[in-house]
């Protein structure tokens, strides 16, 4: 068995978080026509960007998302950190623990 690359596993996580709708796509997503090549599977997710800093080596988490309407904001922000930073502490290096995680709401369907 495999394990998911970083940004990928992230991705599938944050999806699983009650009140999200979606990832954010970004602008190549929304300009994708019909027609995807083998290359689109291997991008890393919209919503999703990982880096580490170079100042401090940090691993840092940005996550944008669109959230369902009924849920809170704030909840659904609250709790899509919390399912990151588990999902590091517990699958990844001892060197994701002190990530930091940024979540972003930019809309609302």
């Amino acid at each position: 068995m495999t394990q998911d690359p970083l940004d990928q596993a992230l991705a599938r996580i944050v999806r699983e978080v009650p009140g999200v709708a979606f990832l954010t796509p970004g602008f190549t997503d929304r300009l994708r026509t019909a027609f995807q090549g083998p290359q689109a599977a291997a991008r890393t997710p919209s919503g999703l960007r990982i880096s580490r800093s170079r100042a401090t080596g940090r691993w840092e988490i940005d996550v944008r998302v669109v959230t369902l309407s009924g849920s809170r904001a704030l909840d659904v922000t609250r709790a899509t950190r919390s399912a990151v930073l588990t999902h590091l502490l517990a699958h990844h290096s001892p060197g994701t623990a002190g990530a930091a995680v940024t979540v972003t709401v930019t809309g609302v369907v």
